[in-house]
C-alpha cells in the first residue's frame, strides 16, 4: 500500500475511534489492515462506478460550461438556504447521471447516498439531495481530486446531515482517459461495516 493510502486509513481509523456512536465498530480497536478489509469491496465498487460512461459524460459536459467560482458559490448559498426540494436540486436527481445514482442507492442497502461533482467541486448529480451544492472546499473532494492527480479517499465515519445516518464517504476520481475531471462520492453505512466486522 502506498504511503498516502496508509495515512488515509490511519486518519479514518482515528476518526472511527473518536466520532462514531457507542455500541458500534469504534468499541473495538481495529488495525489499519482490518479497516482496509472492511471497506475493500465497497472501495472497488465506487472505483468501478466512477468509470461508468454515463457519469463520465455528465461531468465532461458540465466542465465544458466552465462555471466560475463566484457563480458556483452563489448557487451554493441558494442551495443551503433552501431546505425544500427546489427544481434545481431535483434536476440533480432526474438527469441521466442522477437516475443512475438513485438506482445505485435504491438497490444497495449499504449505500446511503451518492453524488457526482465536476472539476471545481460543484454538483453534477446527487441522490438524495446533498446539504450543499459546492463540495470543492471539503476534504472528501480536494483529497480525491488531488489537484488533478485523482486518488481514492476515505473520510471519517460521521453523521451525514442529508441522510441523518452514520456513514463513511468513499471518494473516487472520475477520469476522462487518464485526466481527472471530477469526483464521485458514495456513502457506506456504519451498519454495513458493523455487519462485516461481526462476521469476521
Amino acid at each position: 500500500m502506498q504511503q498516502r493510502e496508509v495515512a488515509m486509513f490511519y486518519r479514518f481509523l482515528l476518526a472511527m475511534l473518536l466520532v462514531i456512536p457507542v455500541n458500534a465498530v469504534s468499541n473495538t480497536e481495529l488495525t489499519e489492515q482490518q479497516v482496509r478489509e472492511l471497506l475493500k469491496v465497497k472501495m472497488r465498487t465506487v472505483e468501478l462506478l466512477a468509470f461508468n460512461p454515463t457519469l463520465v459524460n455528465a461531468v465532461r459536459k458540465q466542465n465544458e460550461q466552465n462555471l466560475d467560482l463566484q457563480q458556483i458559490k452563489m448557487r451554493d448559498e441558494k442551495w443551503r438556504k433552501s431546505k425544500q426540494m427546489t427544481p434545481f436540486k431535483l434536476s440533480m436527481q432526474v438527469n441521466k447521471a442522477g437516475r443512475l445514482l438513485k438506482r445505485t442507492v435504491a438497490t444497495n442497502a449499504s449505500i446511503n447516498e451518492a453524488f457526482l461533482t465536476d472539476n471545481k467541486g460543484a454538483n453534477v448529480a446527487a441522490y438524495p439531495a446533498t446539504s450543499d451544492y459546492w463540495q470543492g472546499d471539503e476534504e472528501k473532494w480536494s483529497a480525491s481530486f488531488n489537484e488533478g492527480s485523482g486518488v481514492m479517499f476515505i473520510g471519517p465515519v460521521e453523521k451525514d446531515a442529508s441522510t441523518n445516518t452514520y456513514a463513511v464517504q468513499i471518494s473516487a476520481p472520475v477520469k476522462d482517459q487518464k485526466k481527472t475531471i471530477g469526483v464521485l462520492v458514495v456513502g457506506v453505512t456504519l451498519k454495513y461495516m458493523e455487519s462485516r466486522h461481526a462476521r469476521r
